[in-house]
């Protein structure tokens, strides 16, 4: 799985030490193996490059064994430290790339050298794999059924003993899934009903939310009303994962991505496959015009034996199962690798790897801790600078799961382990979870693949809030955050609180095609506005969620009705009232 890469890529920047600007960073990088056929070309330098796009694109020579001679487009990224060539074509499968720089670009970074070449070869070609299968399988989802549609799971609360302040973030799944708020006692704020799996909706440093969508397989950002903002998706021809987006401060965003090859494990195993559907994983960093601007791949750096556990006979095989990214307080980047039972972290500027922490490849000397962790999820810097994260413990002697906090020493390369919450009696999340360390102190413990769904607990261990779905309904993630309110103005700026429930003729009336309907909160309360027709069959729920004190506007649109007179309801608790209506066209 690995390419010996490190002496040839070093030799680079040896090669380059004396001159005028050292290359600093390659991708691919020289002599990888299994690159797709779409990767785009991008050469990073220790200072900005002064060269104009045009002048960078005739001293870049990309050549294909099958494909010939590529043209192609320069992008110099915002801080003119890297040129990204992306070829106009993709290669073919199956062939060496053979990449030459000569000219003006040579004469920057060289003094003697007439030309540079290195080489690197693509996939063998397209493996039979579908992610969307991949994430229904790992996440024990079956198709939806629109003849059993169930209703949206109600989130059960066993323990609520002062639970810190906040917002909890859920996607659970039965036949549909759906994006779920609820306040920090589990009643619903916000519910999204969405068609197909859904996941890792949370909030980001920018105070905006983003959420994966198995329908359309890319992430989506909203702003602070909920409305879509954004997507974000891979680049070089990979196809988006669920399980980590992180949008960046300057407006960057890092993602994963699987990526399956055809391997012949004959050579590497005996009895192996030859052409086995080996998965690898990628991790990119794309700028705000989705240009892949950093991209690590595994297939550089980890060996396939390196998953312990995997069955490596077997026809598929998930070799790393990358779950998280996070940014480390110095820039760099440590992912989390379930299959490897790793943490690994990573120069963000160079793509080498700084350590590896966890089982077979570990750099990091337990000081007390005798179990190590077991295919883990949600490696976390917190602001003490320990790292936490959730061992599912898959191959814990009996098997449970657990909430940890290390105190690394990446100086000495020890790891102390701090603090842990391992329930009693314990529970068993085999797939999925995350581990969170809030604001305040305590550590909210999503359990992924099992119940309960959400627990909090403070620093002595003492749980403040539980909470379930039943009926195997999961969650891939529990996160908690605070929610930013947007208070509804009077003219005179000040916020209004209405004294009582009302709702308010519609305008206007009759309508042709939409009209608006307004509705007084006066307390902190789960409110519904429903559409029927005069039959009293419901046409539209229009509102179905848990709002603050306000005045609000709710708009329907009749475009897809007749003409006619229909009902609209507002319920909020003991209070109902109903209204009628005309459309008229």
């Amino acid at each position: 799985m690995k390419i010996t890469v490190t002496v040839v890529f070093l030799f680079i920047i040896f090669n380059f030490s004396y001159s005028k600007n050292v290359i600093t960073y390659l991708d691919p990088v020289p002599d990888a193996g299994y690159v797709s056929i779409g990767n785009n070309i991008v050469i990073g330098f220790e200072k900005p490059t002064t060269l104009s796009k045009d002048k960078l694109l005739k001293c870049i020579f990309v050549n294909g064994t099958k494909s010939n001679m590529h043209t192609g487009s320069i992008i110099i990224t915002s801080d003119n430290k890297k040129i990204i060539f992306t070829p106009d074509t993709p290669y073919q499968y199956g062939e060496r790339i053979d990449i030459t720089i000569k000219g003006e670009l040579l004469k920057l970074i060289s003094t003697n050298e007439k030309e540079y070449t290195y080489s690197f070869y693509t996939s063998v070609r397209k493996p039979d794999w579908n992610e969307l299968n991949n994430i229904k399988e790992e996440f024990q989802i079956q198709n939806i059924n629109n003849d059993n549609i169930m209703d949206v799971p109600q989130l059960t609360v066993l323990v609520n003993n002062n639970p810190s302040d906040g917002y909890l973030f859920l996607t659970p799944y039965n036949s549909l899934s759906y994006l779920v708020i609820t306040n920090k006692n589990g009643i619903p704020y916000r519910v999204d009903t969405k068609l197909q799996f859904c996941g890792d909706f949370k909030k980001q440093k920018n105070e905006h939310y983003t959420y994966f969508n198995g329908q359309t397989v890319k992430h989506y950002e909203l702003d602070s009303s909920f409305n879509t903002i954004d997507s974000f998706y891979c680049g070089n021809g990979y196809t988006t994962d669920i399980h980590e987006l992180l949008v960046l401060n300057n407006g960057h965003a890092l993602i994963m991505a699987y990526d399956p090859q055809i391997v012949n494990m004959g050579p590497i195993v005996q009895g192996g496959d030859t052409a086995a559907v080996v998965i690898g994983l990628i991790i990119q960093e794309v700028d705000k015009y989705h240009n892949v601007v950093f991209q690590w791949r595994s297939w550089d750096h980890f060996e396939i034996t390196d998953a312990l556990h995997e069955n490596l006979l077997a026809h598929n095989i998930d070799a790393v199962h990358g779950n998280s990214i996070e940014v480390d307080n110095d820039g760099n980047i440590i992912i989390s690798s379930r299959h490897l039972d790793e943490i690994t972290k990573i120069n963000r500027s160079t793509g080498s790897i700084i350590w590896r922490f966890g089982e077979i490849n570990n750099q990091i000397n337990y000081l007390n801790d005798s179990i190590p962790f077991h295919y883990q999820h949600a490696a976390r810097r917190i602001s003490n600078g320990n790292l936490t994260l959730y061992d599912n413990g898959n191959f814990h002697t009996p098997h449970y799961s657990r909430a940890a906090e290390y105190h690394l020493d990446e100086v000495n390369k020890t790891a102390e382990l701090v603090w842990q919450y391992v329930p009693n009696p314990i529970i068993f999340g085999n797939w999925g979870g995350y581990v969170q360390r809030l604001p305040g102190g305590n550590t909210l413990i999503g359990w992924g693949g099992t119940i309960p769904t959400v627990t909090e607990v403070d620093s002595n261990g003492t749980v403040k809030f539980e909470a379930l779905y039943a009926g195997g309904i999961y969650s891939y993630r529990v996160y908690k955050f605070s929610l930013s309110g947007i208070p509804v103005q009077a003219g005179n700026g000040q916020s209004v609180t209405p004294e009582s429930f009302s709702l308010e003729q519609n305008y206007p009336n009759p309508f042709n095609p939409s009209t608006k309907i307004e509705f007084n909160v006066a307390k902190l309360s789960f409110v519904e506005l429903s559409v029927f027709d005069i039959t009293g069959r419901e046409i539209k729920k229009i509102v179905s969620e848990v709002k603050q004190p306000g005045n609000y506007t709710a708009v329907f649109d009749g475009s897809n009705l007749s003409s006619g007179i229909y009902v609209y309801k507002y319920t909020s608790g003991n209070y109902s009232e109903t209204r009628k209506m005309i459309l008229l066209k």
